[in-house]
């Protein structure tokens, strides 16, 4: 089924950009002045020429001349009669034909060379132009692609471009063309799929376009089918105000029952829960990806897709589900696996500042409530409410400008959406939560910027918004005197920081604690003079700042954090047995990937190492 979803989003990606291109070019077609798309803005209409038989020669002699001709017909060229032979002849004047011209009065052999096509496109032409070029021509022609024939070309220099064709065999004016046609022939091909400039609605792009259709079609109507089995439609979720409530007994992971709850059946069981100030973890904001929203229920309820991919088949089998796939009207009772108590806040945002070109600092406090506790390397997830965002931070210091230069600044609208960011402080010695946040930047208009962290970093100051939790999932053992390594980068900076200032500040820890953080330039290693003035105070604790990008000014490590860490694995281990340590890891997947790779190949067990995986 997985396999189907990824054809159906492809091939929808496919079906969506071609129907697009239908749309504007059909559009086109419809308010275009169908006049100029002819090419024939310049074009004189050639009369006819009455010539006296009388003076020709007769057309028998002209054929013993030519004993392979198949055919011949007498023709005009500036008013001058001619014959002309064909020897071999296409079904239609664009095909495949050989002639010879032969003067009709003389009869003598005729070569339509430069200067007398020349002669003829401008005996065609009416335009304030002058003969700029003319060549010679062997199919195909980019502007007459049925033409199978050599052809001559006289351009003209007016402001359209006009060329005029002329067969270079018989010396037919072929027609004129020039900008306003060309733009109508690129909207053709663009319009009936004409890659191949074939000049036919029966081109193999159409068909190959027809088959993949079909499969977008059918893998929707599988995909459709397999959701309704997975009861994903409902009525409820469609019609809010057919959405009713029933009580669902809530057991934790010991089988006691803890409470009876009444739940909507127009929401999820993972926002019902924490409507009720039961968190389920969940990175993904209920889509299904991340796998934390674990429940178990001893009722038939139908597994989805998203089910199957993060549960093995004794796990379904023993009732194992995510909340975000399910709803209140599929169950009587669930038991919770993983659960936290959390608590909404609206919280003010007190002060925010630029700390790097692309990273804020925050501090917020709760209002009308006391001090909210928390573990240091806690988190806190932010309802983003639907508004209209901006891809360049709105009263943007005048000296960060320069980084942000290259930035595309666009507007667009985006939907409600939840967040989760780490809280930066641990000290405990302040009602403030503070995060440092990385506004996300897009790589091109078609690809939105950070939703969330847009949103947050524009905030002004006295404004609210909604959270909730802290939820405590990334945090210190408790009570060790382990030796602690801390490896971050980027905005993985906010738990890191709250654990040193936890363990230092707060706890006045004596276990010795490294702190290695990558970024790529000076202006991207946030609070190193803080760090510095730790390491200053506390024997305790280094700080090992590396930067990837650097200059001759620079004094401390270069290249990758993971780099650095292998480098000092043995100067670590002086510390104590490196079975001992206990290791902090938070910052981008390749980082903390390989970090962990390293670590493991060093006999560092898994229950040695915590990250926050906030990709």
């Amino acid at each position: 089924m997985s396999l189907i979803k990824v054809c159906h989003k492809w091939l929808s990606l496919l079906v969506g950009l071609q129907l697009l291109i239908w749309i504007g070019t059909g559009l086109f077609f419809n308010v275009m002045d169908h006049e100029k798309a002819k090419g024939t803005k310049y074009l004189i209409k050639q009369d006819k020429v009455d010539v006296s038989l009388s003076q020709l020669i007769e057309p028998q002699k002209v054929l013993n001349s030519f004993p392979l001709a198949v055919s011949l017909e007498q023709v005009n060229l500036l008013a001058k009669p001619y014959y002309l032979l064909t020897h071999t002849k296409g079904l239609y004047k664009h095909f495949k034909n050989e002639y010879t011209l032969v003067d009709a009065k003389t009869g003598k052999q005729v070569v339509i060379k430069q200067a007398l096509a020349n002669a003829i496109a401008l005996s065609s032409y009416s335009g304030p132009g002058e003969i700029t070029s003319t060549v010679k021509l062997l199919p195909p022609h980019e502007d007459r692609l049925k033409e199978k024939n050599p052809l001559w070309r006289v351009n003209f220099d007016d402001a359209i471009n006009t060329s005029v064709y002329i067969d270079a065999g018989s010396g037919r004016l072929i027609g004129h063309a020039n900008d306003d046609k060309r733009i109508i022939d690129l909207v053709f091909m663009l319009h009936f799929m004409d890659y191949a400039q074939e000049r036919s609605f029966n081109n193999i792009q159409i068909i190959i376009f027809a088959i993949f259709t079909l499969f977008f079609a059918l893998t929707g109507f599988i995909w459709v089918i397999e959701s309704a089995f997975n009861g994903k439609y409902k009525l409820s979720a469609i019609f809010t105000n057919l959405a009713t409530t029933r009580p669902v007994e809530i057991f934790n992971k010991n089988g006691k029952q803890v409470e009876t709850l009444d739940m909507s059946s127009h929401e999820n069981l993972l926002d019902s829960l924490l409507n009720h100030g039961i968190a389920l973890p969940s990175t993904c904001a209920g889509g299904g990806t991340c796998g934390r929203c674990k429940i178990q229920t001893t009722e038939d309820v139908i597994a989805t897709s998203a089910d199957i991919a993060h549960f093995t088949a004794d796990e379904i089998a023993s009732g194992f589900r995510l909340a975000c796939q399910h709803s209140s009207d599929e169950l009587q009772a669930l038991t919770l696996l993983d659960v936290t108590q959390a608590s909404n806040h609206q919280l003010k945002l007190m002060s925010s500042e630029f700390i790097s070109p692309y990273i804020k600092e925050l501090k917020f406090i709760a209002l009308n409530e006391q001090a909210i506790e928390f573990k240091a390397g806690a988190y806190m997830r932010f309802f983003i409410p639907a508004a209209k965002g901006v891809s360049v931070p709105v009263n943007l210091p005048p000296e960060l400008m320069h980084h942000w230069q290259d930035v595309l600044e666009q507007e667009y609208d985006h939907l409600a959406c939840s967040r989760n960011y780490s809280l930066a402080n641990g000290d405990g010695k302040s009602n403030e939560l503070v995060f440092t946040i990385k506004i996300q930047t897009s790589p091109n208009s078609k690809v939105t910027p950070g939703i969330g962290s847009s949103y947050i970093c524009n905030l002004a100051e006295g404004q609210t918004i909604e959270a909730v939790g802290p939820f405590e999932e990334f945090f210190a053992v408790e009570g060790s005197n382990s030796p602690m390594v801390l490896i971050g980068a980027g905005s993985g900076m906010a738990p890191l920081k709250a654990l040193i200032e936890e363990q230092l500040i707060k706890l006045n820890s004596k276990r010795p604690i490294h702190f290695y953080f990558g970024a790529r330039t000076q202006v991207d290693l946030i609070y190193a003079t803080q760090f510095e003035a730790l390491a200053a105070r506390y024997e305790n604790f280094t700080y090992n700042p590396v930067l990837s990008r650097t200059d001759e000014h620079w004094p401390g490590s270069t290249g990758y954090v993971q780099d650095k860490i292998a480098d000092d694995f043995k100067t670590l281990s002086k510390h104590g047995a490196i079975s001992e340590f206990e290791f902090y890891l938070c910052g981008p997947t390749a980082m903390m990937n390989s970090s962990i790779e390293f670590l493991r190949a060093k006999g560092v067990d898994n229950t040695q190492i915590a990250f926050d995986d906030f990709s």
